[in-house]
């Protein structure tokens, strides 16, 4: 899969409550919910494989107290899709600093 560049103009651009915090601290990690769809496909027509490009539709900065409730529906993704309850050491370093809970 990849992704295509260019995220959306206007409405459908949510990320503005976070843009001084990436500017002043380009290494932090943030929360996001992103609504995406398929722009295109490519076909590698020696193998058959399709690869889908990701667009992003809508994407929207999660502060505050939503924090909390993202959390929640990120932890439950994971385990849901890999099964597992614990979360890998680098998932975990990313959440403890995007949820602001690096103790």
């Amino acid at each position: 899969m990849n992704i295509a560049t260019g995220l959306p103009k206007g409405e459908g651009n949510g990320l503005a409550p976070i843009m001084r915090d990436l500017l002043d601290d380009p290494h932090a990690v943030h929360v996001v919910v992103a609504l995406v769809d398929c722009k295109s496909t490519k076909i590698d027509h020696e193998t058959g494989d399709r690869i889908a490009t990701l667009r992003i539709k809508r994407v929207e900065a999660i502060v505050g107290d939503d924090l909390k409730q993202a959390r929640r529906l990120l932890e439950r993704a994971y385990e849901s899709r890999l099964g597992d309850t614990t979360l890998p050491f680098e998932l975990e370093q990313d959440t403890r600093s995007a949820f602001g809970d690096e103790s």
